[in-house]
């Protein structure tokens, strides 16, 4: 019995230092398990800080790299595919004059075949100063005893000179002897002062102002030098000039007006000037004979309708513009095309950017079937053939198609969001885009009103503002007459000759020429 207890008691011993080794194993087990988890821990919080740290300096390289292909975009930008006037190209870059000439293989200058262009010898009768140069000795032998031969070589030569004119008028006074009635001829407005500046001085001003677009100060020291002193105007003159000369034009303005909203096609465009140093706009409205300027200190629809023009015109009137947004009001009724020119310098900058080939094929088919149109103008054809515009359709919708797959594949690259943008723009307007394809009346682009408003262009660059918006309507105005009178080929200075003795032409004597 005592052996059988001191077995068991034994086996429990030998159980019991198992169970505590088996109790330390465990205990160390769970100590190393801790472990292992705190370090997979610290190596999955590392691993995600790491990630964390990749992502941010992989969206830092993105950025990067946008901001570097935005800054290449700003340095390729020219006057190509940008409205950036060429004198502000750097001095180290090559400037871009944009020019829609297609290049030929003839050379610059006179071509052959070309009437040369020069000053013709004098008739006798035209002349009206004559300079003999005579020689004292031989240049050869230096002698003096020297002959003339009879022959005489002769040289023309056209110039002008300035002379001062002192006039006084003179009103003669009568008597009548029936009645008693002192009188003289009236005297007209222009000569109500003592004294006073004449047409011809007015007209000057006028000229260097509104048609040179030099400013008060340089208008009034150009015409001091050239009178050697003589003739010294204020500044304050010039611009009472100015606004005298707009207050006669005012029934001029009411008859361009009324003639340009009968236009079955009408230009329109705008411009920033600057007004007492803040930004306001100057408007063009004009077609190939008629121009008219209005001045706004906000570029604004309720400028648009203050002038009268787009909110009266009919439904088939066709309106020209740049993408001017406002023109698709729904109080608007004409219709709306949109400049190509501008298009395709927007597609120039996709070209630049992004080096999309569905861009440069919609320039090569816009420009192919504008030249084809011209060409059929001058045959006096009204249309393309259908099956012509089958073809220019289908390729269209291939084009946008290729557009739409390009701009996915580069999306996430600097300039596709504002490609996107051009691509539903174009899909949005499509018809207005086309409609010169489909109406050859009206212009593949909208240049007329660019022209128009170069002059107003190189006003702001010369004088850099208006002081008030009344000075800037002042210019619009005479700007009207002006660019009228060049679109018809009439002399502005005559025109202006006129318009400072208070008989400006009319729009009738500009359209049929009946000037004197």
């Amino acid at each position: 019995m005592i052996t059988v207890k001191n077995s068991f008691y034994k086996d429990y011993e030998e159980l019991i230092i198992k169970n505590d080794k088996l109790s330390e194993e465990n205990r160390q087990l769970k100590y190393y398990q801790r472990l292992m988890e705190s370090q997979n821990k610290t190596l999955r919080e590392n691993e995600k800080k790491d990630k964390e740290k990749i992502s941010k300096q992989e969206e830092k390289l993105k950025e990067q790299e946008y901001e570097i292909a935005r800054l290449k975009a700003l340095l390729n930008m020219d006057g190509s595919n940008h409205g950036i006037p060429t004198s502000m190209t750097p001095i180290h870059k090559k400037k871009v004059i944009p020019n829609t000439r297609e290049k030929s293989n003839k050379a610059k200058g006179g071509q052959e075949g070309h009437k040369q262009h020069k000053l013709e010898k004098f008739k006798e009768e035209e002349i009206t100063e004559k300079i003999e140069h005579r020689m004292e000795e031989c240049p050869c032998c230096k002698s003096h005893k020297i002959n003339t031969t009879g022959e005489i070589k002769e040289k023309d030569e056209l110039d002008y000179k300035i002379v001062i004119i002192k006039r006084r008028h003179q009103f003669i006074e009568y008597e009548c002897e029936e009645c008693g009635n002192k009188f003289h001829e009236n005297i007209p407005n222009n000569l109500k002062m003592e004294n006073q500046y004449g047409p011809a001085i007015q007209t000057l001003e006028l000229t260097l102002m509104n048609q040179a677009n030099v400013t008060i100060n340089k208008a009034q020291k150009i015409t001091c030098g050239m009178t050697a002193g003589e003739i010294n105007l204020s500044e304050g003159y010039i611009a009472k000039l100015q606004k005298r000369a707009s207050e006669g034009l005012e029934k001029f303005m009411i008859e361009i007006k009324t003639e340009i909203i009968k236009q079955k096609i009408l230009h329109w465009d705008d411009t920033v000037i600057m007004i007492n140093t803040k930004r306001s706009c100057l408007r063009f409205y004009g077609t190939e004979k008629i121009a008219m300027y209005t001045a706004h200190e906000h570029k604004n629809k309720e400028g648009l309708d203050k002038d009268g023009i787009l909110n009266v015109l009919a439904k088939d009137t066709v309106v020209e513009h740049d993408h001017n947004k406002i023109n698709y009001n729904e109080e608007y009724k004409f219709k709306n095309a949109e400049c190509n020119r501008h298009l395709i310098s927007d597609l120039k900058k996709v070209i630049d950017n992004l080096k999309h080939k569905w861009a440069k094929e919609l320039i090569e088919l816009l420009t192919k079937m504008d030249h084809k149109r011209n060409w059929l103008i001058k045959k006096e054809k009204e249309e393309f053939e259908q099956e012509e515009l089958k073809k220019f359709e289908d390729k269209f919708e291939k084009i946008m198609i290729k557009a739409n797959k390009e701009n996915e594949e580069d999306k996430e690259k600097y300039y596709a969001d504002k490609e996107r943008t051009l691509i539903l723009r174009i899909l949005d307007y499509k018809s207005e885009y086309l409609l010169w394809i489909y109406e050859f009346d009206v212009p593949f682009t909208n240049n007329l009103s660019e022209r128009g408003l170069r002059g107003a262009k190189s006003k702001m660059k010369s004088a850099g503002q208006f002081w008030n918006i009344e000075s800037a309507r002042w210019y619009a105005t005479i700007r009207t007459y002006i660019e009228t009178c060049n679109r018809n080929n009439v002399n502005v200075y005559n025109a202006l000759l006129k318009l400072s003795l208070g008989k400006p032409y009319t729009l009738k004597q500009i359209l049929e020429h009946d000037v004197d």
